[in-house]
């Protein structure tokens, strides 16, 4: 079975918002971007406007959205596809971490000066939009 997952690449210039990763069960001690599992009955926008506000406490509109990236990737135990949404935080309240027992970091990196201390996928992901590619695979 293939789950579906949902990122946010939540951006101000050219600075994009990461979370750094410590009680969860993918990705500790890992910067990545913000977002989960799409859950059952629930749609991909529905998914992502949820995580934001469930991780960094932000609330957007589905117009704030735009799909820019298909990662279709194979990890060691499961396979999945992840939808990456950008959304422009200009103008929007600061985010923070409405999440302290999963993340212990919030905060906006130069798109050219990501963290070595990246999920890969995701870094692979910034890596496709910023060239804008929408789709790639990871872990095949």
């Amino acid at each position: 079975m293939i789950n579906l997952f949902v990122l946010a690449f939540l951006h101000i210039g050219d600075t994009v918002l990461l979370i750094h990763r410590t009680g969860t069960n993918f990705g500790n001690g890992l910067y990545g971007l913000v977002g989960g599992k799409v859950e059952q009955g629930e749609t991909a926008l529905q998914a992502i406007r949820r995580e934001i506000r469930e991780e960094v406490a932000i609330d957007l509109p589905e117009s704030a959205f735009q799909l820019v990236h298909t990662l279709h990737r194979k990890g060691t135990e499961t396979e999945f596809i992840s939808l990456t949404f950008s959304a422009s935080l200009e103008n929007q309240e600061a985010p923070r971490n409405n999440e302290p027992e999963k993340h212990d970091d919030v905060r906006f990196f130069k798109v050219d000066q990501l963290p070595a201390t990246i999920i890969p996928a995701h870094r692979q992901i910034i890596e496709h939009i910023l060239q804008n590619s929408i789709y790639s695979q990871h872990g095949w």
